[in-house]
């Protein structure tokens, strides 16, 4: 069996994406956050007008939360704008445009088949970061892409909140809107972070 590292993996889609499938420049470079997206993200949360974010704030944002031990660098338990465009210069040093993810979505240790799962850039980056999507298949599995367009097979560096939905025949929806429309569900996809090729996602009651 052939084992891809995700590094690789990104290193070759990042190729791909400069080079086209006939060796010429393909429509995609690499996006970039807007120039005052740090500070955007504090004023969004920054609920005290500190500043910065702190426990409370950051709970405001999944994608910050998940994120914590990675962006708070000297490890007070705070965001600041320096913090963020720390984070912002490793997705733009790293030269992805794209990278792959797949989503393994379970409920209560089973899989999840069926289910449509969808990130949700934070606002605050900017919109050039897109939103992805993807559907689990019969092991709970989502591939996520920005588009159908082959050249779209993968997603951007970002902050983002994932919303999982999965509804009945009369077109109910199923799942606790902690995983939708009230989602606490937040990922950052990041060079730096040796799993997030593959992201293991238990659904919230």
């Amino acid at each position: 069996m052939l084992v891809r590292s995700r590094i690789g993996d990104a290193l070759l889609l990042s190729l791909a994406v400069a080079l086209g499938c006939s060796g010429a420049q393909s429509r995609l470079s690499q996006p970039g956050v807007k120039r005052d997206a740090a500070k955007s993200a504090v004023d969004k949360y920054d609920t005290d007008g500190d500043g910065s974010l702190g426990a409370a704030e950051i709970a405001a944002s999944p994608a910050l939360q998940a994120s914590l031990k990675r962006t708070d660098k000297d490890g007070d338990g705070r965001i600041t704008p320096e913090e963020l465009d720390a984070r912002f210069a490793v997705w733009r040093n790293s030269g992805v445009a794209l990278t792959r993810l797949a989503i393994t979505v379970r409920q209560s240790g089973r899989p999840v088949a069926g289910a449509s799962v969808k990130l949700v850039p934070e606002e605050f980056q900017g919109q050039a970061i897109k939103s992805a999507s993807g559907t689990t298949d019969s092991e709970g599995v989502a591939h996520m892409k920005i588009s159908d367009h082959p050249d779209e097979a993968g997603v951007h560096l970002g902050f983002y909140r994932i919303e999982v939905s999965k509804t009945d025949q009369a077109g109910q929806e199923t799942l606790p809107a902690s995983n939708n429309t009230d989602t606490k569900l937040g990922v950052e996809i990041s060079p730096d972070d040796p799993s997030s090729s593959r992201l293991n996602l238990q659904l919230l009651d």
